[in-house]
């Protein structure tokens, strides 16, 4: 019964946390029936609903690492919660060991998200602004649908908030009903969110209407991936080229100014469709520091680093030396500084290929990997507080243009879809991809390229998944470490070869919670 006690124990909080100062009643008497009375109350418990987001997916690192690691393009960088046993796909079928919680968090942001709308209804505002925050919640109630659809398949949809033990026990709906559901979600919220440049500058993070055509792009580019058919192809290039077309959006001229270690005015900047706001206070900060591949506490890096994953080596290896994602992207080197006198250099910490993963370096360096400084916020309130700061992107303009790329690509071949490509070559200081690819080439490169620019942001899992390269990929990378000798892959041979139709199992904890649930079938290995 512990997804049933989550879910009323996370509504008793949440109502609890935000009237606490409302109201003298003793906080037992509280009940959703005496609050979301007001606009304000309303939109309180929406800021509920994006914070639930923030923690449970972008914005919480055993999402990404769990994902990424799984790919050719992240690795394990220590063997703390066993990642090294995710990178070679082991016990997959296991649901006792399914470590990725994000099932019971999800439901968790669907609930909050239902209240809002539910109990919205009945509350005295102006309507214009009602129907924005409803908007808003069924913008994130679809995304929260998409990544639960794509690791599971399809999920039980619960048409109401949760008020009590009745009506919990729900049976999955099908891919197709799951999808069905979140496209009208993402489509109500496209007809009423504002353009990102309507909303006021401190409102500027919220969803928009470009964030929701962004996401239905991205959802039939899925769609037609998997399925094969043109006509979701078609909308999503429609829906990617309304973004576009919008003006509202750009690609940051320079690479390294939409990271935080880089430029720490980037917040909300013209490449972010839709971005995760963090602040240097408790609950708030980016949980994501924990995963970039460096174990130090060195004070001019900020905040203390895990190295529990990282980009892997072989995919580090593979970037062009002129490309400045690499230099953008990765924590390569550090200087070990006096504590209380960050100008003394005592030594110099250097991450070295031809180490092979094996640590300390020859250097000095402390991990199996690069780090990936994507997200990482060095500075020194973030070292005294240990609360970093950095925002997290669903989003980017970037993501954008390669979807419509490939769109484009897989309707009319690459004769069109150059330019959105080299856009973002361009911007890594990158020449144009070669003329005359066939779409098979270009389709290739568009992948690559995404691996460039998109290493640890939570992207790069679907799209081999979708593409059907996960499995072949996964296996080359794995079967290159085992002969290159790389430490996390020594005498770690693959166990597990992935399909584009693998689905994770739903958690054991979770699936005995609700007796309506079929658990998803064993997987086969390719």
């Amino acid at each position: 019964m512990k997804l049933i006690k989550y879910i009323i124990l996370s509504c008793t909080v949440l109502l609890f946390v935000q009237c606490s100062d409302l109201s003298e009643e003793p906080y037992t008497f509280l009940s959703p029936n005496n609050y979301y009375n007001t606009g304000d109350e309303l939109s309180t418990a929406l800021t509920g609903v994006y914070d639930g987001y923030q923690r449970g997916f972008n914005g919480y690192y055993k999402y990404i690492m769990y994902l990424e690691v799984r790919t050719e393009f992240g690795s394990p960088a220590y063997a703390k919660d066993d990642v090294h046993l995710w990178n070679i796909w082991s016990d997959v079928n296991n649901a006792d060991k399914m470590v990725i919680t994000n099932w019971d968090d999800a439901y968790n942001i669907i609930n909050r998200a239902n209240l809002v709308i539910g109990r919205g209804e009945k509350v005295s505002m102006a309507e214009t602004l009602k129907t924005r925050y409803f908007a808003e919640a069924r913008f994130l109630r679809a995304a929260t649908y998409y990544n639960l659809v794509r690791m599971f398949g399809g999920v039980p949809i619960p048409e109401s908030f949760t008020e009590g033990l009745e009506g919990l026990n729900l049976p999955r709906k099908t891919v197709d009903e799951t999808y069905a559901y979140l496209i009208e979600d993402l489509e109500y919220a496209e007809a009423n969110l504002p353009k990102k440049s309507e909303y006021g500058q401190n409102d500027i993070w919220r969803a928009s209407k470009g964030a929701a055509q962004a996401l239905l792009g991205d959802v039939y580019l899925t769609r037609g991936s998997m399925t094969g058919d043109r006509a979701y192809f078609q909308k999503a290039k429609d829906y990617c080229f309304e973004v576009i077309k919008s003006v509202e959006y750009d690609l940051e001229p320079d690479f390294k100014d939409l990271w935080f270690w880089w430029n720490t005015n980037n917040k909300n900047g013209m490449e972010s469709v839709f971005e995760l706001q963090y602040g240097a206070v408790d609950d708030e900060y980016n949980n994501n520091h924990v995963m970039f591949g460096v174990n130090i506490t060195e004070y001019t890096l900020g905040c203390y680093m895990y190295r529990r994953f990282g980009p892997s080596i072989q995919h580090y290896l593979s970037y062009s030396d002129t490309d400045t994602r690499k230099e953008g992207s990765f924590l390569t080197s550090y200087n070990v500084t006096e504590k209380g006198n960050p100008s003394n250099i005592l030594e110099t910490s250097e991450f070295v290929p031809e180490d092979k993963g094996f640590y300390p370096g020859s250097k000095g360096w402390k991990t199996a990997s690069p780090g990936n400084l994507k997200f990482y916020d060095r500075t020194p309130e973030s070292a005294a507080l240990k609360k970093p700061q950095a925002n997290s992107y669903v989003i980017r303009y970037a993501d954008v243009l390669l979807d419509y790329a490939e769109a484009e690509n897989e309707l009319n071949g690459p004769a069109a879809a150059y330019f959105y490509v080299n856009k973002v070559r361009n911007r890594a200081d990158l020449l144009d991809l070669p003329s005359g690819l066939s779409p098979e080439e270009f389709s290739d490169a568009i992948y690559r390229e995404r691996g460039w620019e998109f290493v640890g942001e939570g992207l790069l899992y679907y799209d081999g998944l979708r593409t059907d390269r996960i499995g072949e990929n996964v296996k080359n990378h794995v079967e290159w470490g085992n002969q290159q000798g790389i430490y996390m892959y020594v005498d770690a041979p693959l166990e597990f070869v992935p399909s584009k139709n693998f689905l994770f199992k739903i958690p054991q904890y979770d699936y005995d919670s609700n007796p309506e649930l079929v658990q998803n079938p064993n997987n086969v290995s390719n």
